[in-house]
């Protein structure tokens, strides 16, 4: 039973860790998984804001940029002004010839490069003195109101009736800024192959040639190239018509495509962000490929899997540890338990549950090995007692079986106040007791057990209003010679007993 109960809990230990090994690995599993999305979402996201960043950075160099060349060309523009009108004391015809000669001798160049818009003319007649850009339509106040609103900035000189206009034009000074912007694009390099491009939108309806890529650092060769909405990527999706339409609906938009890898045929994914510059019809697009995400996933999952491969050894480590260490423990309480158990069983099989004198087993067990003793040494010093309670009967008719239970008891505990504590003292049946007292001579064993009787004479147990005075009747017997077994000895003991009872009971009687 005990082994059965060791393996039982054994397996039980078991079962428990090989159930947390299992629930660990689905943890980590579902956590992993869990890990691994939000990575992934938490890194894209980052990656999303750069992406946007970087294309509102540049947004905002090309608006500071026009506004810095607007603001340049008013402080040139102010001080040509100044200098144009410093020369009050020239004629009209000295002044044109002087107005003329600042801007074909020195400014030839840019005047030639649309730099500079410039018109003189005689306010009075509308004569037109100078005019290298061909302004003039035949009106010059037409003239004036058609050219004023292209300008970012110009400034009207009056010198008698001579007139002047001189101002940049906004085309001049946003083509400037596209050059330039176009140039610092395509120098723009980051980490992980990511690039910035720029498509001019021509028509916001899509279709073929709806636009015209200006810069592709990747592919400088494509750089002038006309762009359809319904060009695909490398699985058929169609990634310009998405960005014309997220621009037009949104003014900006995030997006994906696929494409293959420059001198490879690895297909990746790119993470697009598209932004419509309004003022220019510039859709300025960063992308960044999402496979290095995927990667750095792997790449720190796979740490992961190590770190938790290694946890599982430890576990199942300590798992062993565990159930080792149970196991030697069972062993120990088990051994102490069946020490227990034995103590237990030997006690109850020594002793009488009611009267805690010795069991009859027990007592057959004491019997036999004083018989033996008594064949090996033929020593007669060793007396069998045996007593009965006298009318015992009487009491249990009259006062129910547990006051004789009672009476039982109070019986033995007397016997044992006066017999020794290497005497033994056996419930044989019913009422009936059996002592073994080693070591006595006739004489003293009759000495002794005149005791007990005497001693149990004078009880008195109290029941109610009445009081119960039990008295027993002893026989003494010792072994002799011709005896095969020790029940020999007993019945001339118990016929000891009738002796005393035929006496009167409450006597002890010998036995030859």
């Amino acid at each position: 039973m005990i082994k059965r109960h060791t393996i039982a809990s054994t397996v039980m230990i078991i079962t428990i860790c090989i159930v947390i090994s299992i629930f660990f690995w689905v943890s980590y599993q579902h956590i992993n998984d869990v890990y691994q999305e939000e990575t992934k979402l938490s890194i894209t996201n980052m990656r999303k804001l750069f992406l946007k960043d970087t294309v509102n950075n540049i947004i905002r160099e090309i608006a500071a940029d026009r506004e810095n060349k607007r603001e340049d060309y008013k402080r040139s523009i102010e001080l040509r002004y100044q200098t144009l009108s410093y020369e009050p004391s020239l004629s009209d015809k000295e002044y044109k010839d002087y107005f003329i000669h600042w801007f074909s001798a020195d400014y030839s160049k840019d005047i030639s490069q649309n730099e500079w818009t410039v018109l003189l003319w005689n306010n009075n007649t509308e004569e037109v003195l100078y005019d290298p850009a061909r302004l003039h339509n035949g009106d010059i106040s037409e003239t004036l109101k058609r050219v004023k609103p292209l300008l970012s900035y110009y400034r009207v000189i009056v010198h008698g009736e001579v007139f002047g206009l001189i101002g940049v034009s906004r085309n001049y000074i946003d083509n400037k800024v596209k050059e330039e912007m176009a140039d610092k694009i395509r120098k723009l390099r980051f980490e992980n192959g990511s690039y910035v491009w720029v498509n001019e939108i021509i028509n916001y309806h899509g279709g073929d040639n709806y636009a015209i890529r200006l810069v592709h650092p990747n592919l400088p060769g494509t750089e002038g190239m006309h762009l359809s909405t319904s060009m695909t990527d490398i699985k058929g999706n169609h990634p310009y018509s998405e960005e014309l339409q997220g621009v037009k609906l949104y003014g900006e938009l995030f997006f994906t495509y696929y494409f293959k890898e420059l001198h490879s045929s690895e297909v990746s994914e790119k993470l697009t962000y598209a932004k419509l510059y309004k003022d220019y019809n510039w859709v300025i697009d960063m992308g960044i490929p999402l496979d290095d995400i995927r990667k750095y996933i792997d790449r720190t999952n796979k740490k992961s899997m190590e770190t938790v491969r290694s946890q599982m050894i430890s576990l199942i480590s300590l798992m062993v540890i565990v159930v080792g260490c149970s196991l030697i423990l069972f062993l120990i309480l088990e051994r102490l338990y069946t020490k227990r158990i034995r103590k237990q069983m030997e006690l109850e099989m020594k002793k009488d549950i009611l009267s805690k004198a010795n069991s009859r087993r027990y007592g057959t067990i004491e019997l036999t090995r004083a018989f033996k003793a008594f064949k090996k040494n033929r020593r007669r010093d060793t007396a069998i007692v045996l007593f009965d309670v006298d009318n015992f009967k009487g009491i249990n008719d009259t006062y129910g079986h547990d006051v004789g239970d009672k009476v039982l008891t109070e019986i033995v505990n007397k016997v044992y106040q006066v017999i020794r504590s290497s005497d033994s003292l056996i419930r044989w049946g019913g009422d009936e007791f059996v002592g073994i007292f080693r070591g006595l001579t006739e004489e003293n064993a009759v000495y002794i057990c005149e005791k007990v009787v005497s001693a149990v004479a004078g009880l008195k147990i109290q029941q109610g209003e009445d009081y119960i005075n039990p008295t027993i009747s002893l026989g003494i017997a010792y072994f002799n010679k011709k005896d095969n077994s020790f029940e020999e000895v007993l019945k001339r003991a118990d016929a000891a007993m009738y002796m005393s009872k035929k006496a009167g009971k409450n006597k002890a009687s010998l036995i030859d």
